[in-house]
């Protein structure tokens, strides 16, 4: 429920009667109520069925509405449509262009279309949520769309947009997706749950308690990410330590002629002790370059499929301690092949 109507992934669980929204609009203990029908899109974005209430959502009461118009103006017809910057700027639409639904909340069925234009009359400022990713349209519309694909006769689009705010079809026909409910208090808000979740007409949810819970497992995964990379530290590690230690037994002889020249043991051992430590900080450099690059292009892919922001953060207060992290992992590495060196037996490899 959370992620089709909050996140606007996955499809819809059902939908349930419209005098449920009707109910909880006369509820005195619901200070605003918005119902969402879900079921179309254009282009591969998601066709929302809503009010004009919908533009009264905030994230807190002293905050201002979260969605403001950049260009136009909000729904009052049918088969009008307000979207959002993502949408708008992906469709290449702008107020007065029209578009043709397609059946389906995904992408891949454009040839099974509705025969039935809406007119753009507005887009939205970018939330930095999924809905800048939303087409927004009157409920009646949606509903409507759907009628005239049931008839019979298939009446005529003009025909029907011109008789469509006219038709007083019974509500209780007629269906919704979801509804954002905001009650006025805590108290009724654990009032509302209770009495939805022994009812068998809907149920309710709270997207903040699930999406936390959704974290949650994101968060387990992390940790899972987080062991992987200890292992993978140590497995650079053990390549390092391979490779210092093949080049240092390739190189014996070598190290023997520099010892007959008057190089003493501590230079080779301090020669091979540094190779080790620019190996460990050229693959550090690497690493974290290549890094950053692979996780702002994977944040900027995931977000653009979702609108979901996924910010990527630069910890520099930790760069000091991953440097000496680093630093040491190569003096480790480079411990064995620098003993084996400062060991080397000039007469015997000469």
């Amino acid at each position: 429920l959370v992620l089709s109507t909050i996140l606007l992934q996955g499809l819809p669980i059902g939908n349930m009667p419209y005098h449920i929204y009707e109910q909880l609009q006369r509820d005195d203990r619901v200070s605003l109520a918005v119902p969402l029908a879900l079921g179309d899109n254009v282009g591969g974005a998601r066709i929302i069925g809503t009010t004009p209430d919908f533009f009264q959502l905030r994230p807190a009461l002293n905050k201002p509405p979260t969605f403001q118009l950049a260009a136009g103006r909000e729904f009052t017809g049918d088969f009008e449509a307000v979207l959002g910057s993502k949408a708008a700027a992906g469709l290449g639409l702008k107020p007065g262009d029209q578009f043709v639904p397609a059946h389906g909340v995904e992408t891949g069925l454009e040839t099974d279309t509705h025969d039935v234009p809406h007119t753009v009359v507005g887009i939205l400022q970018p939330t930095h949520s999924p809905f800048d990713t939303a087409v927004l349209t009157s409920i009646e519309s949606v509903w409507a769309v759907h009628e005239h694909e049931e008839e019979e006769n298939h009446v005529e689009t003009a025909a029907l947009t011109s008789t469509a705010a006219e038709d007083e079809a019974d509500a209780d026909q007629r269906q919704i997706t979801a509804v954002l409910v905001r009650p006025t208090g805590f108290i009724e808000t654990n009032q509302l749950w209770r009495e939805f979740r022994l009812g068998s007409e809907a149920q309710a949810a709270f997207p903040g308690q699930e999406l936390g819970q959704l974290f949650d497992l994101l968060n387990q995964g992390q940790r899972i990410l987080t062991v992987a990379g200890y292992l993978a530290a140590a497995m650079a590690t053990l390549t390092v330590l391979l490779a210092v230690y093949s080049a240092t037994d390739r190189r014996r002889s070598m190290i023997a002629v520099m010892r007959s020249l008057g190089a003493n043991r501590t230079s080779i051992f301090r020669m091979v002790m540094f190779e080790a430590l620019l190996i460990a900080a050229i693959g550090a450099l690497a690493g974290r370059l290549l890094g950053y690059a692979a996780a702002y292009n994977l944040a900027a892919n995931l977000t653009e499929q979702s609108a979901i922001p996924i910010p990527i953060t630069y910890e520099m207060a930790l760069e000091p301690w991953l440097w000496a992290v680093t630093l040491a992992v190569g003096l480790l590495a480079g411990l064995i092949p620098a003993l084996m060196a400062y060991r080397v037996n000039i007469v015997e490899n000469l």
